[in-house]
């Protein structure tokens, strides 16, 4: 028990640094970001005490080259693939590989700690809802490989927030919690 707590508590993720907003994005419900019929591990949910402090972020325990799926379709924005490095020390926050997708509606799907060359998509190609998008992996501010997501907009100042996100899963639709397992419906 000892081992899987420290486990959770060298969990270092990367996040942009915001503030806190009860916003809320009710107008969607977000498929998981990784293949149907699959289970997974939340390591990490929104406001998490590690690194999600004042954030809506998950972190889903995906193991290396691992599909990750488009949680709702838009055309992608970011494309990230380049580094080939990670791990628990902050030298390595900007060496993360992501994919972030423009929803159309001012907000944006965020992927992060690919792998190297690990994005099947490019800048201004259209993805759809569960389409894969990417391997998962380990790069950047990372301690293990891991799909870090987040939805996020900017408010009038242009300063990013995240925004909680309901699911659907095969329990229904629901937010999603730290230290709890999710089946893809």
């Amino acid at each position: 028990m000892r081992n899987i707590f420290l486990i959770f508590l060298l969990l270092p993720y990367y996040c942009f640094s915001q503030k806190e907003h009860s916003e809320s994005n009710h107008n969607y419900i977000y498929d998981l970001p990784f293949e149907a019929g699959k289970t997974v591990l939340i390591m990490q949910g929104y406001n998490g005490k590690f690194s999600h402090v004042d954030k809506y972020a998950l972190d889903f325990r995906l193991r290396k080259g691992k599909l990750i799926c488009a949680a709702r379709g838009g055309s992608v924005l970011k494309v990230v693939e380049h580094n080939n490095i990670g791990g628990a020390n902050i030298k390595y926050i900007n060496k993360g590989n992501y994919v972030v997708i423009d929803h159309g509606d001012g907000t944006y799907g965020g992927y992060w700690h690919l792998q190297q060359n690990g994005a099947f998509v490019e800048i201004g190609d259209t993805v759809k809802t569960g389409e894969p998008i990417g391997k998962s992996g380990s790069t950047g501010f990372s301690s293990m490989a891991h799909l870090h997501f987040m939805v996020y907009s900017y408010d009038e100042n242009g300063s990013q927030y995240t925004l909680p996100t309901l699911f659907k899963t095969k329990k229904g639709k629901r937010y999603l919690n730290s230290y709890s397992w999710v089946k893809h419906h």
